[in-house]
């Protein structure tokens, strides 16, 4: 059965943070890597499933903030959530970058969120047990891919996805 994404911000029942579409936007300026030569050639239908994959992925980081409503389906939008490097030039009051109140609004999905998920739903299409990790049972701390995208807007941490065995 084919699965059809729903990217509407706050919907209960959205289960991406970005449309095919405009996933495939961004994964033209990619460099033409195997994973993106595999995108180019997958079905949408695969497409679709990579990109759900991945939104189930970023939903389970711990974010700042709060989601806007308790009915929406994914983590995104959040409410009380500065953007990331706002600041403002205060050179004739003294000291030169100072933090604005630059908030994410109730009906935005921050770039950063989507771009990691276009990435990450890139690689798995290609990679199909890309999540599944096993053979790494005995390894104490593993990271795996550099998902940057994620920091200040996560709770711990920088951006990095990291596997611990305890």
């Amino acid at each position: 059965m084919a699965i059809t994404i729903d990217a509407t911000v706050g919907g209960a029942s959205a289960n991406s943070y970005i449309t095919l579409a405009d996933a495939n936007s961004i994964i033209e300026g990619l460099v033409a890597d195997d994973d993106v030569a595999a995108w180019d050639g997958s079905s949408n239908d695969n497409k679709n499933r990579a990109l759900y994959t991945a939104a189930v992925r970023v939903d389970r980081e711990r974010f700042l903030g709060a989601r806007v409503t308790n009915t929406q389906a994914l983590q995104w939008p959040r409410q009380g959530v500065r953007k990331p490097d706002t600041y403002i030039n205060t050179y004739s009051i003294g000291f030169p970058f100072r933090i604005s109140t630059d908030y994410f609004s109730e009906t935005e999905i921050p770039e950063q969120v989507q771009k990691a998920q276009v990435i990450l739903a890139v690689y798995l299409n290609n990679n199909r047990n890309g999540l599944g990790l096993s053979g790494l049972e005995d390894f104490k701390n593993v990271k795996i891919g550099n998902l940057r995208y994620f920091t200040g807007l996560r709770i711990s941490g920088p951006g990095n996805v990291a596997i611990k065995r305890s």
